[in-house]
């Protein structure tokens, strides 16, 4: 292995002229990993181009879409209104003044109360419904704490009230009425509650402070049970059915139930989400049910019942005391015509005729409205367009460039691709020739090129720019379906012919594909070859290393054994002179 060491036996640094021979072999690998580099620059300088390339093509797409150049604007003339408006591209441009005579309302069915028996005094604070759960605890009247618990009946809690006052104040349950009646005896007024009570039990009974005399509020007390199953709510009349499916239809639309497991809450959930068209609650102020119609307008509420009449008990069926009140159709002129109406507030095309425009009045009164163009978004799309293709333009400009300094010529990474140049040429051509329409034929409006609306090649340059901004504001006014049709004429609009144009350089559909992604995979397959010849050549410079190598070692064995050979016969002769 010691032979191995460059010039252990021959003093010639052999190694150092090994390494120099390989490199001046290597000049040919060289000169293709620079040529890689320099694929590598091209295909960064093509992918730039062709993503601005894209980013173009969206641009142009957008401006012959509605949005970009048709959009209008609705804005009312009283900037502190609280009604609103909004316009599409149909509305016709002009002065409209809305007068709201009247709001439209909802249709209400109305229940009638009294839909369980009257409370039974003898029964546990615990097991009597009022609508709402009263807890224990104390609640004060004239000034005399009452303590009591839900485990005692309501005669109970009563008489805790007569013994607490000293028989001042006498209260009692009245079945007929349904409701509690205090009577003061020294004929002062009643106080009720103080701010330290720990019971609801005054609130539950709708009892508050007034005169020598006090009673419930109305309703009467007794509510049903709405977290219980309807079997157990206590609804006056109702005979508990087996489990089963029973089902009642609101509007046309049927609501299942099963009065074994269902509670009249849930049966209020079903009706919301049951898609008839109303929203049902129980209201505590009337003890009844309600229903209300999910949308304004003279619309009715339809109630068909099953055998089981459990509508009849929550009486909101015809007989049984339920009140209808049909909601009403808003009612507006427009620049003071006749009487037009809406189901609801929200006028519409449906209601007043005039495309695309649509008020939404909240409130009556007067109100002028103005619908035009919305030029601040036509602008907005041109500008963008402007830039995206002054982009690509100068990108390219960039990438193909030829420049002399003195006598020192640089020629950029895309100087002598043809096709990027044709890029440019054609980008401007097609700006530059006039509109057609989807039969080839000119377009007859105004605007027929670019410099129709202001817009301006500079000079020779590539690039495009607003040159008369005037001119730009007055055609977005006046002229916008012109301007509409030079973009968004099929096969002849700009939009259209900048579209086809660039979806043959940028796409990258393997049946379809742009002339930029054949470039980009041309050259990925050249830098696949020449990594592949870089490779090869790696392995041809390996074996001419390892064959100089071997040279060079034989060599410095065969000048050891020479040196060996020398010092044996030195050693010889000198010992036989002796």
């Amino acid at each position: 292995m010691g032979l191995a060491l460059s010039g252990l036996a021959s003093g010639f640094d052999w190694k150092s002229i090994v390494d120099q021979l390989i490199e001046v072999s290597r000049t040919p690998q060289n000169r293709m990993r620079t040529e890689k580099s320099g694929l590598a620059s091209k295909t960064s300088a093509l992918n730039e181009i062709k993503s601005l390339l894209a980013n173009l093509k969206t641009s142009a797409s957008s401006l012959g879409s509605e949005e970009a150049l048709l959009k209008k604007t609705a804005t009312f003339q009283d900037a502190s209104t609280n009604w609103t408006a909004s316009a599409t591209a149909d509305a016709p441009a002009g002065d409209y003044e809305f007068e709201l005579l009247s709001l439209a309302t909802t249709s209400k069915l109305v229940g009638a109360g009294g839909l369980v028996d009257p409370l039974n005094s003898a029964d546990l604070i615990s097991d009597i419904s009022v609508g709402r759960t009263i807890t224990g605890g104390t609640f004060t009247v004239n000034g005399k704490p009452i303590s009591f618990t839900t485990a005692d009946s309501l005669d109970s809690v009563l008489s805790k009230v007569v013994a607490e006052t000293g028989g001042e104040v006498v209260a009692s349950y009245n079945s007929g009425t349904d409701r509690i009646d205090l009577f003061n005896t020294n004929g002062n007024p009643i106080i009720l509650g103080a701010s330290n009570d720990t019971s609801n039990f005054l609130q539950a009974m709708r009892l508050t402070s007034g005169g020598v005399s006090v009673s419930s509020s109305a309703p009467a007390l007794s509510a049903p049970k709405v977290n219980v199953p309807i079997n157990s709510a206590g609804l006056s009349g109702w005979a508990a059915l087996p489990s089963d499916t029973y089902s009642f239809k609101i509007n046309g639309t049927a609501v299942g139930y099963d009065p074994t497991t269902d509670t009249l809450q849930d049966l209020l959930k079903k009706i919301n989400s049951s898609g008839a068209g109303v929203t049902a609650t129980y209201d505590p102020s009337s003890g009844g049910f309600l229903l209300r119609s999910q949308t304004t307008g003279n619309v009715g509420i339809s109630i068909s019942d099953d055998t089981t009449n459990l509508f009849g008990n929550l009486k909101l069926t015809s007989g049984t005391g339920a009140a209808l009140t049909s909601g009403a159709d808003a009612v507006f002129t427009i620049n003071g015509s006749g009487n037009l109406t809406s189901r609801s507030n929200i006028l519409d095309e449906t209601a007043h005729g005039i495309a695309g425009l649509t008020v939404t009045a909240n409130g009556v009164g007067i109100e002028k409205v103005t619908v035009a163009g919305d030029t601040t978004a036509s602008k907005k799309a041109l500008e963008d367009f402007i830039s995206k293709y002054n982009t690509v333009q100068t990108t390219i400009d960039r990438y193909t460039r030829v420049t002399t300094t003195g006598d020192k010529v640089t020629a950029a990474v895309l100087a002598g691709n043809r096709e990027v140049g044709e890029i440019s040429r054609e980008l401007r051509k097609l700006l530059y020739v006039t509109g057609t329409d989807e039969n080839d034929d000119s377009l007859t409006g105004t605007v027929k090129r670019l410099s129709d609306i202001g817009i301006q090649f500079a000079g020779i340059e590539n690039t495009i720019s607003i040159s008369n901004a005037s001119l730009l504001e007055s055609k977005l006014l006046t002229a916008t379906n012109d301007i509409s049709a030079y973009f968004s004429s099929p096969n002849g609009g700009l939009s259209a012919r900048l579209d086809s144009f660039l979806d043959r350089l940028v796409s990258d559909s393997g049946t379809a594909q742009g002339s930029l992604k054949t470039q980009l995979d041309s050259i990925d397959k050249q830098n696949k070859s020449l990594d592949s010849q870089i490779e090869n050549f790696e392995r041809k410079l390996a074996s001419q290393r390892s064959l100089l190598e071997s040279s060079f070692i034989a060599m410095e064995s065969a000048q050891a054994n020479y040196q060996q050979q020398s010092s044996y016969l030195a050693q010889t002769f000198s010992s036989k002179s002796k």
